[in-house]
């Protein structure tokens, strides 16, 4: 799905869903006035903003950009078959298909340098992660602590607990991560 047509499909979903703008607004904390920007694609909202409307509409992002796979149940997907979301600061790229027989997701994450204020996330999931290239990196867990993370570290974060990581380094940062169970 291109950055695009995000706004129309969220609108069919919210529509689909019976959730008026002003019922999403108070789920998500956002106002109408910004939820209808989104919907007619006057803003853009961030990766982390859009999961959380998502989240409220009984979805998540790779539900909503991965597309049921028709193809033979092969053990190897081309890349030009993956589905992909970015943001000014971030990239995701979903590196397996939707499919009912895969035990967990994988995403291959960028993130720039220049986010100052990376955006909490909280996930219905345990994730592992495996920094690539760049950073160094600070995890951060609410409550719990911050940890710095560098290349050729792993990080795991359990489900619900409300994390963010932030690329404290001169260039881009990637990443693999895995989500168990799936989101889908």
């Amino acid at each position: 799905m291109k950055n695009a047509s995000i706004g129309q499909s969220l609108k069919t979903l919210r529509n689909d869903s019976g959730i008026s703008l002003r019922e999403l607004g108070r789920m998500t904390g956002m106002s109408a006035a910004y939820l209808v920007s989104i919907e007619k694609e006057t803003s853009s909202p961030t990766i982390a903003t859009l999961s959380r409307i998502l989240k409220a509409l009984g979805t998540d992002l790779a539900t909503f950009f991965a597309k049921a796979s028709s193809e033979p149940k092969t053990p190897v997907f081309q890349s030009n078959t993956q589905q992909s979301i970015c943001d000014k600061y971030r990239e995701y790229v979903f590196l397996l298909p939707k499919r009912n027989d895969m035990r967990f997701e994988m995403v291959c994450e960028t993130i720039l340098p220049d986010e100052q204020d990376s955006e909490w996330e909280i996930h219905d999931c345990d994730i592992g992660g495996f920094l690539l290239m760049g950073g160094p990196a600070i995890l951060e867990i609410e409550g719990i602590g911050k940890w710095p993370v560098k290349k050729g570290d792993s990080f795991y974060v359990k489900a619900k607990q409300k994390h963010r990581l932030i690329n404290k380094g001169a260039s881009k940062l990637k990443q693999i991560t895995v989500m168990d169970p799936p989101r889908y």
